[in-house]
């Protein structure tokens, strides 16, 4: 009878295992191709999971596992909500968990630790109550409840990115990253699970995406200085072309400039270094790469956008001229015709120019963002630290809470 009480016990362990490895599954950025069901998906697809789970774990178990999973994302989506940040609907997707989609990031790791915290702080609250219920009636179900709710936010509070734990500790330092993940893996070893290998190679994508943040950063600082000169060079040449504009072979001096770019893309070209590209050991070789690369695209733009389209525009502002000049000499005549399209070359230079401008103040915010998203005060540092040790405390307690119920109650919970 003991034997059977105790696999019974370890049967619902593992339930609450399987169900902390239901909820990681949720945060996988490939289920965001279902918040396209509409208004309606986040109640759809909760009646929908409530049942999945109720075939396999009753309808109590389900019912319980699907509200801690709400409450925890709506901590998400309220956040999100106060810091301004497009969201989409929650979507709970049987056996794989619950997920608010961001249409777009934090504007910093304060923000994003604020939106991952909302989580846990949420999933915290939505248990309280089963612990009431449990002291009012004595109920064990709801210290199950309890456990489940203390266990499934604790896990993911560990300092591991893409778990909301990761996500807040990276405003106190993301080496923090590689701490979790380094403690990840002897437990890997003692209890393999596909869950936690699948969260641990997230985790090394994350950190390594971060690893090369410097050099990324100065990729991006490359190609702001390359569009800034390309904004120079177009300047200079539409004072040059300005004083050919009048004379009857412009479009000659125009080709001479596409040309001049494509022996300039030729000479380029071959300068592009071949061979391995390791990250770290050759960052100056695929730095340079880039920077080759990129100005192979300008130059192609350039000639495609820019120099043709300029050299058809001032041609066709000559034939409205002579059409004009013409009309004015023989005003007597009412013969019908129609003025020629375009003849407007200075909206080309000034669409050209508004084009890298573009690009440019995209490659200035991103070097903005990348140079300060990580920096927050000593002040926010020491608050976010506490407030994370202390949530971590106590859904702890409330942790070892749950399971103490269910030890006194093992026989009845196997049931």
């Amino acid at each position: 009878m003991a034997e059977r009480a105790e696999k019974k016990s370890q049967s619902k362990f593992l339930t609450v295992l399987a169900a902390i490895g239901v909820f990681i599954l949720g945060k996988l950025k490939w289920v965001f191709g279902l918040l396209k069901l509409g208004k309606f998906a986040t109640l759809i697809s909760m009646f929908l999971s409530v049942g999945a789970y109720a075939v396999f774990y009753g309808w109590k178990f389900a019912v319980a596992l699907v509200y801690l999973l709400f409450v925890h994302e709506m901590g998400h989506l309220v956040a999100m909500k106060r810091k301004g940040i497009p969201t989409s609907p929650a979507i709970f997707i049987p056996f794989m968990g619950a997920v608010v989609g961001m249409k777009e990031m934090p504007k910093n790791a304060k923000d994003e630790a604020f939106v991952a915290y909302a989580g846990p702080l949420f999933g915290l609250l939505s248990f309280l109550p089963a612990v009431y219920l449990y002291e009012t009636q004595g109920s064990p179900f709801w210290g199950l409840v309890v456990f489940l709710g203390a266990m499934l936010n604790l896990f993911n509070l560990f300092p591991v990115s893409p778990l909301d734990g990761g996500r807040i500790v990276g405003v106190l330092s993301t080496k923090l990253w590689l701490i979790g993940l380094i403690c990840m893996i002897p437990y890997m070893f003692i209890s393999p699970d596909p869950i936690i290998f699948l969260i641990f190679l997230f985790g090394i994508a994350t950190w390594w995406r971060r690893v090369r943040e410097d050099y990324v950063l100065q990729e991006s600082s490359q190609a702001l200085e390359i569009c800034r000169r390309e904004e120079e060079k177009i300047h200079s040449l539409v004072e040059d072309m300005s004083e050919y504009r009048e004379l009857p072979n412009f479009p000659y001096i125009v080709d001479t400039f596409i040309d001049e770019g494509r022996v300039q893309q030729q000479r380029l070209m071959r300068q592009i270094p071949t061979g391995r590209n390791i990250p770290f050991f050759h960052d100056k070789k695929r730095l340079k790469k880039a920077a080759l690369l990129t100005e192979l695209e300008l130059l192609a733009k350039r000639e495609k956008w820019f120099l043709l389209i300029y050299k058809e525009e001032v041609m066709k502002a000559r034939e409205k001229a002579r059409i004009l000049a013409e009309r004015s000499l023989h005003p007597e005549e009412e013969t019908h015709w129609e003025e020629p399209e375009g003849g407007r070359p200075e909206i080309v230079v000034e669409a050209y120019l508004s084009a890298v401008r573009e690009e440019a103040d995209k490659q200035q915010e991103e070097v903005e963002r990348r140079k300060n998203y990580y920096v927050a005060n000593m002040k926010t540092k020491v608050i976010v630290l506490i407030l994370y040790l202390a949530l971590a405390g106590v859904l702890s307690y409330f942790a070892v809470y749950g399971h103490t119920i269910m030890e006194v109650h093992r026989e009845l919970l196997g049931r």
